[in-house]
């Protein structure tokens, strides 16, 4: 079971991160727990992508399908609570728009970029995340909120001295 201070607690996060008129993209939104949480702190534009039509098809707010970082769509921020295989989506997509992005990574699911390294883990996972971070020109910072589950948290905001990148991914389909 999950621990129902999740959302609040990384809407904290966000918010103490995040400008409250934000156009935010909340990546594998699913029922929408997070967008409701972050409007009950004051935002008011977030999107939330779901792959699952049942929470996404047909809602204020919310857009079907799968986050991708070669997406047109433009955001002032990226989050994702738990976002499975969105979650290096999330990343490139912060890199690429030089916009800042709070995820809570869960469980190992690469879908932008190839993985290899499955043998090492949920640490792995985090190390190769914090890599991809980097090769976007992203400043990478590793919290932990208290939640029960997966709590680690990392914050990119995009380095105002790197201001080109250091790997393009627009040649991965």
């Amino acid at each position: 079971m999950s621990d129902s201070r999740r959302f609040r607690e990384f809407a904290r996060v966000i918010s103490q991160n995040i400008p409250l008129d934000a156009n935010i993209a909340d990546v594998a939104g699913g029922k929408g727990y997070l967008q409701s949480a972050l409007r009950q702190l004051g935002y008011q534009r977030v999107t939330s992508w779901d792959k699952r039509k049942k929470y996404a098809a047909n809602r204020r707010g919310y857009h079907y399908g799968l986050f991708n970082f070669k997406d047109m769509h433009e955001y002032d921020a990226v989050v994702a609570m738990h976002p499975d295989d969105g979650t290096d989506h999330a990343v490139i997509y912060a890199g690429k728009h030089r916009v800042p992005a709070i995820i809570c990574p869960c469980c190992v699911k690469p879908s932008a970029v190839p993985y290899q390294d499955y043998n090492s883990g949920y640490g792995g996972w985090l190390k190769h995340l914090h890599h991809l971070a980097e090769e976007q020109g992203m400043k990478v910072t590793w919290i932990k909120i208290d939640i029960d589950g997966r709590n680690d948290v990392m914050i990119l905001f995009p380095n105002l001295l790197d201001k080109g990148f250091k790997r393009d991914y627009s040649e991965i389909a």
